[in-house]
């Protein structure tokens, strides 16, 4: 008994991959592995992924009809050590997922689609983790993507349960062998955010005109992380140019971007060279952690710099204007001594 224990264990070894029997109304034409993984590169392993709250990663999941090519070889390597499964086939790509993470498909999920032998076909997933902006920190969840075989007549079902023709099959040789399964595990653990996603951009300072009675004082708010979508602001000023301001406010920025708001000031009896400084603080109004940041902007009155009239443009048209009107004038006057 022991020495056929130690034989099948030796043959496991030496055996690149299994070849399963035919499940009864299931036909293995092709031979479906994912030949590029969660990690964006060849299996094998699980891949494990940090996600924020609310957070969506993107993912290219590669799979192949792995029909061998042994020799010749397609791009300098063996994809599969198969040579039954050979020919062009249906097949259907699914998901699966334990803790109820979100996982969309632009090309879709449990749509039949044809391989040739060799050829490969890309997913483009988005995975985000369950409770969105509500995800608890710390959970996990376990995404399997699957590449399976399609049954019927046409061939519409997406069948599971046929099994693989040989899983897994084999990349390369020596230390660069890689196996290529039919199924790729991916783990995510949901994390807090570690950089404050609220952003204020302003100048340092701010020339007003003598005179203005609204004065906008401008600030930019950006918003890096789309959980925060509500923010409050609040404005103050010293009240060294007019009077003193107590703004206070809410604003809706979607992730990603920016938006202006001003801080409006009288300087209708500010004397010149008479500063202010202005105070802005934003903070997320919702969301796991709450966020803020701050800025200071200086406000300086300045005499309103005075528009020449008489700029060189303007004098060269004036001039190109009176010779035109003088030659017009001295060619009606020419007409009229005729």
């Amino acid at each position: 008994m022991k020495k056929l224990l130690a034989i099948l264990a030796l043959a496991a070894l030496l055996v690149p991959g299994i070849v399963l029997a035919q499940p009864p109304g299931c036909t293995w034409n092709g031979d479906p592995c994912i030949r590029l993984g969660w990690s964006g590169v060849t299996q094998p392993g699980i891949d494990y992924r940090n996600i924020l709250p609310g957070q969506t990663l993107n993912f290219t999941i590669r799979v192949q009809n792995a029909y061998a090519m042994d020799p010749p070889f397609v791009g300098g390597w063996p994809l599969s050590c198969n040579t039954a499964c050979d020919v062009l086939d249906t097949f259907c790509t699914e998901y699966s997922v334990r803790q109820g993470a979100t996982v969309t498909c632009v090309e879709g999920f449990d749509v039949p689609y044809e391989l040739p032998s060799c050829y490969a076909y890309d997913h483009h997933i988005g995975v985000k983790a369950a409770g969105g902006c509500n995800a608890v920190v710390g959970s996990k969840d376990t995404i399997i993507v699957r590449m399976v075989y399609a049954k019927g007549e046409p061939a519409e079902d997406c069948a599971p349960e046929c099994g693989d023709c040989q899983d897994p099959d084999l990349r390369g040789y020596g230390a660069a062998q890689r196996r290529l399964y039919n199924a790729d595990t991916l783990i995510i653990t949901v994390v807090a955010p570690t950089a404050n996603p609220i952003k204020i951009t302003q100048p340092d300072s701010t020339e007003v005109d003598f005179g203005a009675t609204q004065a906008y004082i401008p600030f930019i708010i950006g918003n890096a992380w789309d959980c925060f979508r509500g923010f409050g602001f609040n404005i103050k000023s010293e009240g060294n140019i007019g009077d003193a301001i107590d703004t206070t406010g809410t604003v809706t920025i979607i992730g990603g971007e920016e938006k202006l708001i001003h801080a409006i000031l009288d300087a209708g009896t500010a004397p010149v060279c008479t500063y202010d400084k202005l105070t802005i603080l934003v903070w997320s109004l919702a969301g796991p952690t709450i966020w803020y940041d701050t800025c200071v902007q200086i406000v300086h009155v300045v005499e309103p710099v005075p528009v020449p009239l008489f700029t060189v443009p303007v004098v060269t048209i004036l001039v190109l204007a009176l010779i035109l009107a003088a030659a017009v004038f001295m060619r009606r006057r020419a007409v009229s001594r005729a």
